[in-house]
Parts: C-alpha cells; sequence; structure tokens
C-alpha cells in the first residue's frame, strides 16, 4: 500500500491548480509575429543562419548523454535518461528545421521534442526522488502527454482556433515542480546544485528569448534567441551531469 504524505500532496496540488489556473483563462492563440526573429541573416545558403547553427549543442549534449548511459549509477533512471537524451538531440534537428524555414508546419517538429524532453525531465525525478523507484508506465504517460499537447496545438491552429494552454502547461509545470521536488526530496542521487544551475539557465534562455531584439541591438554579432538556443543547451548538460555515473 502506497502512502501518501504531505510532500507528495503538496506535489499533487500544485499540478491541480496549475491545471484549473489554465483551464479558467480561456484559450491562449500563438503570438502572429511568432516566427519574426531579430536575426534572420543567411550565411552558406543557409537561412537564418545563426539561430539554426545555434541548435547543434542540442545534438552534442543529447549524444554525450546517450554515451555516458552505459556508466549511470541508478539503474532506476535510465529509461527516463534515455528518453530525454534521445529527445534533446531530436530538439537539436527539429529547431534547427524549423528556424531554416519558419513556419507553423516546422515548429511542431520543434515543439514535439521539446515535450518529450520535458516529461522524461519529470518522469525521471519523479521517479527517483518521489516514488523512490521505477515506476512502469510512469514515463511513457507523461511523455504521450506532453505529445499530445503539441498535437492539440497544431490541431487547432490548424483549424483557426489555436490553443497553447496543453504546451504551455507541458513547459511549464516541471520548471514549477522540479525546484519543490528539490526542496521538498533533497535526498537522492542526482546533483541538487547542477539541477538548480539547470533551472538558472533555463530561465537566462527564456529571458533570452524575450530580449531577442535587443540582444542582437547590444552584441551587433548575435541574437538574444540564439543565445537561448547555447543557454538551454547548457541548461540540459547541467542535468545530464547531475545524473551520476560509476567510477
Amino acid at each position: 500500500m502506497v502512502t501518501i504524505n504531505w510532500r507528495k500532496r503538496l506535489l499533487v496540488l500544485v499540478s491541480l491548480a496549475a491545471i484549473v489556473a489554465l483551464s479558467l483563462l480561456g484559450r491562449i492563440p500563438q503570438d502572429p509575429a511568432y516566427h519574426r526573429f531579430a536575426d534572420a541573416r543567411a550565411f552558406a545558403g543557409i537561412s537564418n543562419f545563426c539561430n539554426v547553427v545555434s541548435n547543434l549543442p542540442f545534438i552534442a549534449v543529447g549524444v554525450y548523454g546517450l554515451w555516458r548511459t552505459s556508466r549511470l549509477d541508478c539503474t532506476q533512471m535510465i529509461g527516463a535518461y534515455r528518453v530525454l537524451c534521445a529527445a534533446v538531440i531530436l530538439v537539436g534537428f527539429g529547431s534547427a528545421w524549423y528556424h531554416h524555414a519558419p513556419s507553423d508546419a516546422t515548429l511542431l517538429w520543434d515543439r514535439l521534442p521539446m515535450t518529450v524532453a520535458f516529461m522524461a525531465l519529470l518522469a525521471l525525478l519523479l521517479e527517483e526522488r518521489v516514488l523512490g523507484r521505477h515506476q512502469p508506465g510512469l514515463l511513457w504517460l507523461l511523455v504521450a502527454t506532453g505529445a499530445s499537447s503539441a498535437g492539440y496545438w497544431a490541431l487547432t491552429e490548424s483549424l483557426g482556433q489555436g490553443d497553447l494552454r496543453p504546451y504551455i502547461l507541458v513547459q511549464f509545470l516541471p520548471m514549477i515542480l522540479i525546484p519543490l521536488i528539490i526542496g521538498l526530496f533533497p535526498q537522492g542521487h542526482s546533483s541538487n546544485r547542477l539541477l538548480i544551475a539547470a533551472l538558472g539557465l533555463y530561465v537566462l534562455a527564456k529571458l533570452l528569448e524575450t530580449f531577442d531584439t535587443r540582444v542582437l541591438e547590444l552584441t551587433t554579432l548575435v541574437s538574444g534567441h540564439s543565445l537561448k538556443h547555447v543557454a538551454a543547451a547548457a541548461a540540459v548538460l547541467c542535468i545530464i551531469r547531475a545524473i551520476p555515473t560509476r567510477g
């Protein structure tokens, strides 16, 4: 029999509150100017060159993560860890394709692997910190939920009634739950310090994305969105390094 203590109840209540709050907000459409980025310069025949090639760190970090798999110290995390690393590689390819030819159609293949990565990370931490064991089916339930959020957005967008609410929930709820999990369940195999660093880098990435044009004006070389990719990849690297290996 599973005992649900107050810490687990708090995580459930926060999740339910986020779901209810977003439901009450009503449909959230995508910004019509979403596909307009500050840096549209082409180079070597590649449109939006910097926004495309700045996705290479995702691929490199994901490959590095998979290379570490055989040496992981905690075997219960291997399934979610592999899915996370594979999804990050696909983020690199999907985002590069999207930025080469920005459209709603290509954006789906950027967002889809991102939702898988977010849910794999959440499953990993839930199994390690909260449940304390591998929970069959949890990873795939969360991954299916994440992928469905991207599919729902694409479907509603194609019908002229675009709604980002499920996608927003999948992207940002883990960012709320992860610091709570670290604080409420501080004992674990993974490094609290590196997980907190990953959260900080992700916040930095979102700020760089928000100030895309301003960063390009200040640097004259690189835009906020390109640097966002680098900061987000660094956040993933911190997460991967947070999972200890043998030797």
